[in-house]
């Protein structure tokens, strides 16, 4: 009993150096093996790794990882998904079993990772070292996996939203070009009239009162329309230029964003 137990002592422990030694991961989480409620709520030794992702996006980026692999499951129990009889050999040389569960919250997200030789005929972590090499290997590279879709996903709204700038921008454009084109017209309506309108002669006894006073309104409401047009264009001048700073801001943005990427 005494020699079980000290050998079960060392193989804990030669597992805890061997992830000391792997390569750390993009958040610097590292991957371990806990004793848990397996695809029928039965307790067994699983491989674990907690991530800084929403739980819905580790879920999502992973199962198109498997898919692009080749990798079909299908919901099991307990949160498990079941990817039966597949060859992986990310984590099993041979055709193997993998159940793998995703639980967390907005923030954080716990991958859970059980291999199977076939029914409940599970991997011991601790005594298959060598597939715990490749299973902690493998969970350090879906912490990549989450990272770069989420990355992807962040740079195609940044782009949706680069879009609805330019489209804005493009409709203020041509708003002020019809402004520009309003505003042009009633200044050659003003010229037209400027040439035409009658000249008072102080000796003139047949001046045409009427006609006059009707130039006069002409001239008076072509200057409240330019003036009206001019605002209105003004007003939409400084639109354009914020938005104009929110191109520019959004651009910026997207190269900074590109730029840091991990």
């Amino acid at each position: 009993m005494k020699k079980l137990l000290l050998v079960s002592i060392a193989l804990i422990a030669s597992v805890g150096l061997f992830a000391q030694g792997l390569e750390k991961s993009l958040s610097g989480a590292t991957p371990e093996i806990k004793t848990a409620l397996g695809k029928d709520k039965e307790l067994v030794n699983l491989y674990t790794i907690t991530l800084p992702y929403p739980a819905e996006d580790i879920k999502t980026a992973l199962h198109e990882r498997l898919k692009t692999e080749g990798i079909k499951g299908s919901k099991g129990k307990n949160n498990f998904y079941a990817f039966k009889e597949v060859q992986y050999t990310h984590l099993w040389d041979k055709t193997c079993d993998i159940y793998v569960s995703i639980t967390g919250n907005k923030e954080v997200g716990n991958v859970n990772l059980i291999i199977s030789q076939g029914y409940d005929n599970f991997i011991d972590p601790y005594k298959d070292t060598i597939t715990t090499a490749k299973a902690y290997k493998w969970l350090i590279g879906v912490d990549r996996v989450v990272y770069e879709y989420i990355h992807e996903q962040t740079l195609l709204t940044h782009e949706e939203e680069l879009k609805d700038i330019e489209k804005e921008l493009s409709k203020l454009e041509s708003q002020r070009d019809k402004l520009e084109s309003k505003i042009k017209k009633v200044e050659d309506k003003q010229h037209k009239l400027d040439a035409t309108k009658t000249v008072v002669n102080e000796n003139d006894l047949n001046v045409d009162s009427k006609k006059i006073a009707k130039e006069q309104k002409q001239a008076l409401d072509l200057q409240k329309e330019f003036n009206d047009l001019t605002n209105d264009l003004n007003s939409l001048k400084v639109k354009i230029n914020e938005t104009k700073g929110d191109l520019n801001k959004k651009k910026k943005n997207i190269s900074e964003f590109k730029h840091n990427k991990k």
